[in-house]
């Protein structure tokens, strides 16, 4: 019985009759070393009756909810880069510094591969933001960004990133701290590029390194040599 009264509570909680009015979005990629990419979106929306305040508050009291559960609040709260995504949190508040019926939903996850890496030098690696991994036009991978009123799309690269190049440059803001961002309303495909140089004594370091791997295999084979020249003495010692 308690079973089924907690299912009528939750489908009368998904009544169609619920409406969230849309407030902001932002979504923060971080850039890693490797490619990847930490993701941070928010979406904040308003709760404009009791039934919609409450059905927030009965799913923020649950702690562990789905990513299902959250989508029925925004149609944002989803995805916008496809591919692997690992070590999702979501993370639902209310938000009285803004209004009173304010609520928001934070997704943070990780997601591989959204930059790819070429070697263009033997310290310089060349990163290019892949733009088929961009999943903003819906559900469709388009590469195209879309972004409504009161969107933020930031893009922050590493530190020692370095001939940071956007194309076209119109339309999106770069700062000196490696920042990227772009905001709504605003459509378009952008490429981004930039250059990471890794340091002399990164690959001195890897070079020595290299040579003491070498040198251990090569004392180890040195030893097998040694081994079987004794053993070959000894088996003729023997005949003789």
């Amino acid at each position: 019985m308690r079973a089924f009264l907690k299912m009528l509570m939750l489908a009368l909680m998904a009544s169609p009759c619920l409406a969230y009015t849309y407030y902001s979005f932002s979504l923060n990629a971080t850039a890693n070393e490797d490619g990847s990419a930490h993701i941070v979106e928010r979406t904040v929306f308003m709760l404009d009756t009791d039934d919609e305040r409450r059905e927030f508050e009965y799913y923020m009291g649950l702690g562990k909810t789905t990513l299902a559960d959250w989508q029925r609040f925004s149609p944002l709260v989803r995805y916008h880069f496809s591919g692997s995504v690992t070590d999702l949190k979501n993370i639902a508040s209310r938000e009285y510094s803004i209004r009173y019926t304010a609520a928001s939903i934070t997704m943070e996850y990780d997601v591989a591969g959204l930059f790819t890496t070429e070697r263009v030098g033997s310290r310089i690696t060349r990163y290019s933001l892949d733009t088929s991994r961009l999943v903003f036009s819906g559900t469709s991978r388009t590469g195209e960004l879309s972004l409504g009123n009161n969107m933020r799309f930031t893009l922050e690269l590493p530190n020692d990133a370095a001939s940071v190049t956007v194309v076209p440059a119109p339309g999106a803001e770069i700062s000196d701290h490696n920042t990227i961002a772009w905001n709504g309303p605003i459509s378009g495909k952008w490429e981004v590029h930039f250059e990471r140089e890794k340091p002399l004594s990164d690959e001195v370091n890897e070079f020595f390194m290299g040579v003491y791997q070498w040198l251990n295999g090569a004392y180890l084979w040195l030893l097998v040599l040694v081994f079987v020249a004794v053993f070959f003495l000894k088996f003729f010692a023997k005949k003789k």
